[in-house]
């Protein structure tokens, strides 16, 4: 007779949407200018998170207006130096969590702000 009780993993599903990663760079002037660079290729998918309404609030006591809240699987290239595109919307990395989830698997938590105006290089 077998003593086995086998666990209940739950895989991580990113099926609520995907982004383009971008670098940030500078140009080498006297004003420099921030221009973005696309990383990858291929998109990302990833998961929606909610945002609580603390942290919305302290936030924008800061002007800092916090927009989304997403989950990946962990890429520790990400940095606030990145912007993602979304939808034909950019955001800045505002703020990333490297972690290992209660099942195993390794995964990144990011923060998004509004990113405006942003000046694509040319390639």
């Amino acid at each position: 007779m077998s003593d086995y009780k086998g666990t209940h993993t739950s895989i991580p599903t990113y099926n609520d949407g995907s982004f383009f990663l971008f670098k940030i760079k500078h140009t080498d002037s006297t004003f420099p200018k921030e221009k973005l660079t696309q990383v990858y290729d291929t998109e990302i998918f990833y998961e929606d998170l909610s945002l609580s309404d603390n942290v919305i609030f302290e936030n924008e006591k800061r002007d800092i207006k916090i927009v989304s809240k997403i989950r990946i699987m962990q890429d520790k290239n990400i940095n606030s130096n990145n912007v993602l595109k979304i939808n034909n919307h950019y955001y800045h990395v505002f703020n990333i969590y490297h972690f290992r989830n209660k099942d195993g698997f390794l995964q990144s938590d990011i923060t998004l702000e509004e990113y405006l105006n942003p000046i694509l290089e040319e390639k």
